[in-house]
């Protein structure tokens, strides 16, 4: 199950802020509110503290108004979603807070249904920017170990887990371009998933997965050289449905796109 988003409110009007705390449906929006304050100052050691996804902040509060709030944890805090709720609705106001990067501006009495859009929003920009963060990484783990990737040879010595590995880069070596995964493979040979990633791991020097990304992306350097191949066409033979995710994780190995790499690239 995925970890709730992390919300903090701050609005100085009581009522207005335990109403929206107490009324709105966080578990549906797949979030929690972790704290809540009335004033600007409290708002931001608040934030610093705790470190929430989403702030929900009033503009006109004591002690530091909500867009020197958002200001402050634009610098120190700039994964967290800032949303605004005010009775102003003077265009200069949202103009600013669009400068700080605000998803939403919310103006009194709050909508509940204009909320929950709003809310909604910036959970999608959330999970897409921790998404792409993930892809990212591993990405750069998938370059570096592409710089010393060779096709293991397994030892001919007599030990005899090398025959679970080479029955494993077998079936990556004749099925690459098909859906593979090391549980299948596993059960196949009678082992559990866990002995043979370990084994592969200590026996190759690769986990499973970037053992065959790496296959996958060295067959798809043969298969770009042939000119009547197009760059979609390849992505298919070497096992990716996902033409963009094919492009990103080749140019993460070998530094240009297949286009360019088909084009003479090296």
């Amino acid at each position: 199950m995925e970890e709730r988003l992390k919300v903090l409110v701050a609005e100085d009007e009581t009522i207005l802020r335990k109403g929206l705390i107490l009324t709105t449906d966080w578990k549906a929006l797949g979030m929690v509110v972790i704290a809540e304050a009335d004033n600007g100052i409290d708002a931001q050691e608040l934030a610093l503290k705790l470190e929430p996804d989403i702030l929900v902040t009033d503009i006109a509060m004591p002690g530091m108004d909500g867009l020197e709030l958002i200001g402050i944890l634009s610098d120190q805090l700039p994964d967290c979603e800032c949303i605004i709720i005010s009775g102003h609705a003077q265009f200069s106001y949202a103009q600013k807070a669009l400068g700080y990067g605000v998803k939403g501006y919310i103006l009194k009495p709050i909508d509940p249904k204009e909320l929950m859009v709003v809310l909604s929003k910036a959970a999608k920009e959330i999970y897409n920017r921790k998404q792409e963060r993930e892809k990212d990484l591993e990405l750069e783990q998938l370059r570096e170990l592409s710089e010393r990737f060779l096709p293991t040879k397994v030892s001919t010595t007599k030990d005899y887990r090398d025959q679970y590995i080479q029955k494993a880069i077998s079936v990556i070596e004749q099925h690459y371009a098909e859906h593979l995964n090391v549980a299948d493979i596993a059960e196949h040979m009678g082992l559990s998933e866990r002995t043979l990633s370990n084994l592969f791991k200590e026996r190759t020097g690769y986990t499973f997965l970037e053992y065959l990304t790496l296959y996958r992306m060295r067959m798809s350097t043969t298969l770009l050289q042939q000119k009547e191949r197009q760059v979609g066409e390849v992505a298919l033979m070497v096992g990716y449905k996902d033409y963009r995710y094919f492009c990103k994780i080749f140019k993460s190995c070998f530094g240009l796109t297949p286009l360019e790499f088909k084009k003479g690239g090296r």
